[in-house]
Formats: C-alpha cells, sequence, structure tokens
C-alpha cells in the first residue's frame, strides 16, 4: 500500500495509470478484456459434473438448532432498531452488545472465521454504508429506494475490492458516483416499458460523455448521469487516471450488447453467456479501477471474475421475473428445457475457481472473502427458486449448508418483513456486507439469516 508521508496515509495518485489517453492503449484494454472474457467462458464451459462441496455434512438436528437461534437473533436485533431515538452513548453500547451477539452466532452457528467475524461488523464499511444513504439523499432526494439498494450493493463490492487489494476501506466519490451512475442506466436499459431506441440513444450519448465529450442532456435522467460522471472525473483525473474511463467504457459496452438480450431467440447459448461474462465481468472491474486507479493482471482477473459470478447469480435470482420481461439469459434459456441443476453446478464450480484466483491476489487474512460471499449468495438463489431444482439437488445442497433450505426461505421472509415495518436507514440496515444474496436489500438480521456457510 503506497501511503503520504506527510498525512501517513494512502495516496492513490502514486498509482497513475502508465497508459496514455490514446487509440493503443484503448484497443490493448480492449484486447485484455477480451482474453478475459474467453478465459471465463471456457472456464463454464469446461466445468466438472456434478456439485463441488459446499462445506461438511450438516446434521438435521444441528441445522434445526442453527434455524431456530437464528430466529431469536433476528428477533433480538429487529427490537433493538425499533427502540427508536436513544442518546449516541446508549446506542453505541447497545450496537456494541449486537455486535459481540452476531460475531458468537456467526461463529458458533454458521462457521465464520475470526476475520469474517470482524467484517461483518467492520467500522468501515458502516461508515462507506451510511456515506451512501447522505451522499444520495443530498445528490437527489426523489431517488427510489430499490436504486438505493442497488447503489448500496455496488459499494459493498467495491469495499471488498478495497480489502482484497489492500486500499483502506472507504466510500470514495468516483465509487459513490458509479454505484448511483449503474442503476441508473441498468434500470432504464432493463425497462421493458422504454422502446428499444430511445435505450440507444441514451446509451449512444453516455458513452461519449464517458470518453469526455461535452454533451449536452436531453432530459434530467441525462442530466443525473452527467452530473455523475463529473463526480468521477473530480476523483481519478482523466490525464492520469485513463484507465479508469477505459473500465467504465467497457461496462458501458456490455451494457450496450445486453439490449440483444431483450425480446426474441436469436441469440444462441454460446452468445448469451459470453453477453452474461462481459456485462458481468466488466462492472466489477470498473469497480475496482474506482477505489484503487491502476491494477495488475491478476487483480484485474479476479475483478473481472467477481463480476461474472454476480452477474450470473442475478440473473439465476430473477430468472422467473426475466421470463415474463421476455429477456433472455443463460437461466431462461435453460429453465424452459428443464431444471436448473447443470448451469447451477457450472456456476459452483466458477465460484472455486475463482476462490483460486483471489487466494493469489488477497491481503492476507481475506483471501477468502469473496467465496464465501458467492457461495452464501448461490445458496440463497437455490434455496429462492427451489421450484426450479430436482429433488435430489436440493437434498444435496441442504445436507451440506447450516440449516435447511426451507428455514432458510422462512427466516429470511421473516426478515424482510422486519425490515418493512420501518428499520429503514437506521444501523441495521445500513451496516451490512456483501455476504447476502438479496441484491442489496438486506438488513444485517438477512445477513444471520441466509449467509451460513457450510465451511
Amino acid at each position: 500500500m503506497l501511503m503520504n508521508a506527510a498525512e501517513d496515509r494512502y495516496d492513490p495518485t502514486d498509482l497513475a495509470c502508465e497508459w496514455k489517453n490514446d487509440a493503443a492503449a484503448r484497443t490493448d484494454f480492449e484486447r485484455r478484456i477480451g482474453e478475459l472474457c474467453r478465459s471465463f467462458v471456457r472456464l463454464w464451459n469446461r466445468a466438472p459434473a456434478g456439485m463441488p462441496a459446499l462445506g461438511p455434512r450438516a446434521a438435521p438436528w444441528r441445522q434445526w438448532a442453527a434455524a431456530r437461534e437464528a430466529r431469536r437473533v433476528i428477533d433480538r436485533v429487529a427490537a433493538e432498531i425499533g427502540l427508536g431515538w436513544i442518546s449516541s452513548n446508549d446506542w453505541n453500547a447497545r450496537r456494541a452488545e449486537l455486535r459481540r451477539l452476531i460475531e458468537q452466532f456467526g461463529r458458533e452457528r454458521l462457521g465464520w472465521p475470526d476475520a469474517y467475524c470482524r467484517l461483518v461488523v467492520d467500522e468501515e464499511m458502516y461508515a462507506a454504508a451510511i456515506g451512501v444513504f447522505s451522499e444520495a439523499r443530498a445528490f437527489d432526494r426523489r431517488i427510489p429506494s430499490d436504486e438505493l439498494w442497488q447503489a448500496l450493493r455496488n459499494v459493498w463490492v467495491g469495499n471488498s475490492l478495497q480489502l482484497l487489494v489492500d486500499v483502506p476501506v472507504e466510500l470514495r466519490p468516483g465509487l459513490f458516483a458509479y454505484s448511483m451512475l449503474y442503476p441508473v442506466t441498468d434500470n432504464l436499459l432493463d425497462d421493458p416499458q422504454v422502446p428499444l431506441a430511445r435505450k440507444r440513444r441514451f446509451n449512444e450519448r453516455l458513452g461519449l460523455r464517458l470518453a469526455g465529450c461535452a454533451v449536452a442532456a436531453e432530459d434530467e435522467r441525462e442530466a443525473q448521469a452527467h452530473r455523475l460522471v463529473e463526480r468521477i472525473e473530480s476523483d481519478w483525473p482523466r490525464e492520469r487516471f485513463p484507465c479508469v474511463y477505459a473500465s467504465l467504457l467497457a461496462i458501458h459496452e456490455g451494457q450496450s450488447r445486453s439490449l440483444e438480450q431483450h425480446g426474441g431467440g436469436h441469440l444462441d447459448d454460446l452468445e448469451l453467456l459470453r453477453i452474461s461474462v462481459r456485462k458481468g465481468g466488466t462492472s466489477v472491474l470498473a469497480d475496482l479501477f474506482l477505489v484503487a486507479g491502476t491494477a495488475d493482471e491478476s487483480q484485474m482477473r479476479v475483478a473481472f471474475g467477481y463480476g461474472v459470478v454476480l452477474q450470473l447469480l442475478d440473473d439465476l435470482q430473477d430468472v422467473d421475473a426475466d421470463i415474463a420481461a421476455g429477456h433472455e439469459t443463460v437461466f431462461t434459456r435453460a429453465a424452459r428445457r428443464g431444471w436448473l441443476d447443470g448451469p447451477a453446478m457450472r456456476l459452483a464450480w466458477l465460484i472455486e475457481a475463482l476462490r483460486a484466483e483471489a487466494d493469489r491476489v488477497a491481503a492476507g487474512e481475506w483471501s477468502g472473502l469473496v467465496h464465501r460471499h458467492c457461495r452464501a449468495m448461490l445458496v440463497d438463489c437455490i434455496a429462492v427458486q427451489h421450484g426450479r431444482f430436482s429433488r435430489a439437488f436440493l437434498r444435496r445442497v441442504a445436507r451440506q449448508w447450516p440449516v435447511s433450505l426451507r428455514a432458510h426461505r422462512r427466516l429470511r421472509h421473516r426478515a424482510m418483513k422486519l425490515v418493512r415495518r420501518g428499520a429503514a436507514e437506521n444501523w441495521c440496515l445500513t451496516k451490512i456486507v456483501s455476504d447476502t444474496g438479496f441484491r442489496g436489500q438486506s438488513p444485517e438480521l438477512m445477513l444471520i439469516a441466509s449467509s451460513g456457510d457450510g465451511g
């Protein structure tokens, strides 16, 4: 980690990207993206048959006891955050007690190692989450809550990358802006009510703005997007960090290509996979550059793979909604043919491959962070979409998880119901890690309900 001697603080400008802002650099960046895409497509296609081990076999009585304890902790957390306003000293004391309770539960029932327990109650991630809410409300008080959650989810991804590459965990202006920019653009592109021509025009104009061109906004949504790009420019000057903007243009291209998934069945299975791999991989690759300024090949590969896995997990969780909207993904295509056992197993092996990559990059105790996060999200998706899997597959997964899949769904539902009762923007809602599979809509009590790790 590079530090500023005067302030004893990390100075990202010391990591200024060496690439020049010219056509050759852009071409080289695209070449590297292409190599990463082909690599992860091969990993998917060459995945071994069967499901990798999720953890040691869990006895039914242990699963029952873990589920009972999870419910008790969920209710305790919900009760604490429902107390209303209390003094900061009282709240700090209560928060410390909740931290102790959650850490104990994680160690005893979910098998969390010490480093992972510390992550769950990490103060820097808490501060970053609080910052998202305050910054977002200052930016636009009308922002819908679902977009706010999407932004918060991406900030956690960025915070996870900060831990992995050993830079300070914080809410950088560029990370916040990108986290807000992503739902603003992605939701418009996914909206079936918006004409395709409008989507393409918006995308083309945003691409020009990301490339540094002066573009007048056509409407308020475009104006918001342009203001967010300005924040990124203030954080990462173009002339010193051109790779930041190369990564943003890469995800922009990935989003543009994803428009081909909307409607019709003209894409073959391989092309569908390539589109998801590129979009997902470049989305988190941009996070990496926005928190570190530059990256080596190994770091790029981990971030890209992390994004691929998150995108495919998102596609798995959204399979029903995508089918209803006419959106084609690897999982909607497989669902029309039968059970989703096969693609879920391929995704599990992709997560295992990502673990090996992360182990070569991560700083010490955080080496298992990405793996645990993604594995917990996969089991959550399987539990939620249980009707799309064979009974034999579900039994195999359930035997290796701390709670049964049925109990998982019940705990998840209970936590969601408690959240809707008014926990919004309180400590438990904002201080959550990205180890939950609920697309960012899950407070720490839902982490307890869902992110059990088999080992």
